[in-house]
């Protein structure tokens, strides 16, 4: 019988040899039957521990695509918030303590995120930026009518339009993953790209 502490490392070992194997050939390309040869298993091995090589990639990338997610949809929460108080344009501010704290979020979990923006072609994650602009789409869509509907001066965006600004926007921001930006250099990118991108949303929602 395999002890706790041994099935462990094994587990551990096949994320491990999974992981290198999908930064450097990519969900597509990457093979159960390689990173079994890498790691000294059989596939069998491996499927004791993941049933396919979806749930291998899964196992890498799912708790950082959740947490994302999660952190996007209670954004929308506070940006509702400030309707309430009076300054709906405060949803368009970004803080210098909150690019601080996503930036080291990102460099804390840069290979996952390395994965999920650049290497998860053919997976259930490779539209993980697409669901990050679908929330704030969503968002923005009804934040804007609850401005009208409060009596707010703004100028209204369909769907449509909200989509293409969110798509600039954030393809732009995750270049700091795509091209592995140091993170003094990330810092400064994501102050332009939150200073240029929130100029610009004032014009409407302000």
């Amino acid at each position: 019988m395999i002890s706790l502490s041994k099935s462990e490392d094994t587990r551990q070992l096949i994320l491990d040899t999974a992981k290198k194997e999908f930064m450097e050939k990519g969900y597509n390309d990457a093979s159960v039957r390689s990173i079994a040869k890498q790691a000294g298993l059989t596939t069998g091995a491996i499927f004791r521990y993941f049933a396919d090589k979806e749930s291998l990639f899964a196992a890498l990338v799912s708790p950082v695509a959740d947490h994302m997610l999660d952190l996007y949809r209670k954004g929308g929460e506070r940006g509702f918030a400030s309707l309430t108080d009076g300054h709906p344009e405060n949803m368009w501010n970004i803080s210098d303590e909150v690019i601080s704290v996503l930036v080291e979020y990102i460099f804390a979990n840069k290979d996952a995120f390395y994965l999920l923006i650049s290497q998860s072609a053919g997976s259930a994650y490779e539209s993980f930026v697409d669901q990050l602009i679908e929330e704030e789409e969503k968002q923005t869509y009804a934040f804007q009518q609850e401005m009208i509907r409060q009596g707010y001066s703004c100028r209204p965006l369909t769907l449509d339009e909200i989509h293409i600004l969110f798509s600039a926007q954030y393809y732009a921001f995750f270049e700091i993953v795509r091209h592995k930006l140091e993170k003094d250099e990330a810092l400064d990118r994501i102050h332009l790209i939150a200073d240029f991108f929130g100029s610009a949303w004032k014009l409407y929602f302000a």
